[in-house]
């Protein structure tokens, strides 16, 4: 039996979906799996997976294309599929579904497989967002299977589209825990972006440098951090006005330059990691709360993993989330995390044991939950130890393939 051929096929994407896919092309078995990938042109390095994949196509696939455009992306990959015999498509999200399948029909060839990573938009969807997702419920249920980030986003999915919960299995998300590990260094971090090196704050024991007196001080700097694409989903507009009523609560102490240590004066730094369409409207809102001083937005950063090592613990404001890279990576780095109680996010986050779920869109609500970190730093700190406990036994990249691989061998067999 020669081996299988997959074929990746994503739209533009960043975040979570990049970092999922980025596993599969490395860690399937490459003994049973011959992989190709289909993505929009620069979305990976090529010389990164040159060993990893055998061909990568880039042709042009994204939300905000016309008509026509998508039109020819279908042309390009019925092209694709037919050259190359794939056996499997395997799709991520809803406009990649729509498109794979219709090409896998009009082709002939190819199993078709959609990995879900997010809820489907809801709010104020537009005609062209409505119409998509119809198109996405009419093709999904000519897949051979679907594939789920999170239990609640199969129900979700189970019910809008009318599909049995049988067609469809939850495949974590996971991480390479390994590469965490091996990408940290005992230096200090330093970014172009930051003014001073970021230094571990009050929930490490540590002090801040207080660089004007080139000394050590009663100033406590607490690393605050959001990963997010800026997107209204992630809800970053509610980690603002969190931060604004958090620095309510700092001013409120009324630092002096003689205060001890044993009672300190914490400095909130909030960082915002990521890029987006949001950016200049979170800026505006930043700059209206008042909170400049104390906030700084850093692009989209692939050395990720060493700025949440140094910061105090990381928050995730969404709206709606299918299961939260973020959390994951921050649990396997040991940090406290806050997170809102949506979609996947409880499956990883249960209040009070491995994290802190509050509402979404509650500023309020958020603040009182980085307070309590903040003056419970024990507390914090066992949460976070649990997590990393957790996302060890059940959050690994090495269990995601697994699973992955089983569900491709199977769809094969039945179907050979």
């Amino acid at each position: 039996m020669g081996t299988i051929k997959i074929l990746e096929f994503v739209r533009d994407a960043e975040g979570g979906m990049k970092k999922h896919v980025e596993a599969i092309l490395t860690g399937l078995d490459k003994n049973v799996f011959d992989v190709i990938l289909a993505c929009p042109k620069g979305q990976f390095d090529k010389n990164i997976f040159k060993n990893k994949v055998r061909n990568i196509y880039e042709i042009s696939v994204g939300d905000k294309r016309n008509p026509l455009s998508m039109f020819v992306s279908l042309l390009n990959l019925i092209q694709i599929i037919k050259k190359e015999k794939i056996d499997i498509i395997h799709c991520h999200g809803i406009l990649c579904c729509i498109l794979g399948t219709f090409a896998s029909i009009l082709s002939g060839h190819g199993l078709t497989v959609t990995t879900l990573h997010n809820f489907p938009a809801a709010r104020k969807t537009a005609l062209k967002q409505h119409l998509c997702i119809f198109l996405a419920g009419f093709c999904i249920k000519f897949n051979r299977r679907i594939i789920a980030v999170s239990s609640n986003l199969k129900h979700h999915v189970s019910k809008l589209w009318r599909i049995s919960e049988d067609k469809i299995q939850v495949i974590y998300n996971g991480i390479d825990v390994k590469e965490i590990s091996s990408s940290l260094k005992e230096s200090e971090y330093t970014s172009n972006e930051l003014q001073y090196p970021i230094m571990h704050g009050l929930l490490s024991g540590t002090e801040k440098t207080d660089y004007a007196k080139n000394c050590r001080s009663a100033l406590k700097q607490i690393i605050i951090l959001n990963i997010s694409r800026l997107i209204f989903s992630k809800g970053v507009d509610v980690f603002l006005k969190a931060s604004a009523l958090l620095l309510q609560v700092t001013a409120s102490k009324g630092y002096e330059p003689g205060q001890t240590s044993s009672n300190p004066f914490f400095l909130p730094l909030f960082l915002i990691a990521g890029d987006g369409p949001e950016k200049p409207k979170l800026k505006k809102i930043a700059h209206q709360l008042g909170i400049e001083k104390n906030l700084k937005f850093l692009p989209f950063r692939r050395d990720i993993y060493k700025l949440i090592d140094r910061s105090d613990m990381v928050v995730l404001s969404s709206r709606s989330e299918g299961l939260g890279i973020s959390i994951l990576e921050a649990l396997a780095l040991s940090k406290p995390v806050i997170a809102s109680n949506v979609g996947g996010i409880p499956e990883i986050v249960a209040h009070g044991s491995t994290g802190l779920l509050v509402p979404p869109d509650d500023p309020e609500a958020l603040a009182r939950a980085m307070l309590y970190f903040i003056n419970h730093p024990t507390e914090a700190k066992l949460m976070a130890e649990k997590g990393r406990q957790m996302v060890y036994e059940k959050f690994t990249s090495e269990k995601m393939i697994n699973n992955l691989q089983q569900l491709f061998l199977s769809i094969k067999d039945i179907h050979s």
